[in-house]
């Protein structure tokens, strides 16, 4: 069984909040997500307060991702 760092945990806990305070109007919780994401990882590249990781914005964007998809199979 794998196991998931605390770390990525937190991103998809904060991308499943993200997705799930817009679900069902498309694309717009899958791009909330995405700004979410990217916009950590460029602070942490820019500040030098974080350690900026792709993972990191993948794990966010990653729920997102699965409400736009449930949002296109069966739409609302």
């Amino acid at each position: 069984m794998m196991k998931i760092a605390k770390d990525k945990q937190k991103h998809f806990l904060v991308g499943l909040l993200l997705s799930a305070t817009i679900p069902f109007i498309g694309v717009y919780g899958l791009l909330l997500c995405l700004g979410a994401g990217i916009g950590k990882e460029v602070y942490d590249l820019v500040s030098k307060r974080g350690t900026p990781e792709v993972m990191d914005a993948v794990w966010t964007v990653f729920p997102g991702a699965v409400v736009f998809l449930l949002y296109l199979l069966f739409g609302y």
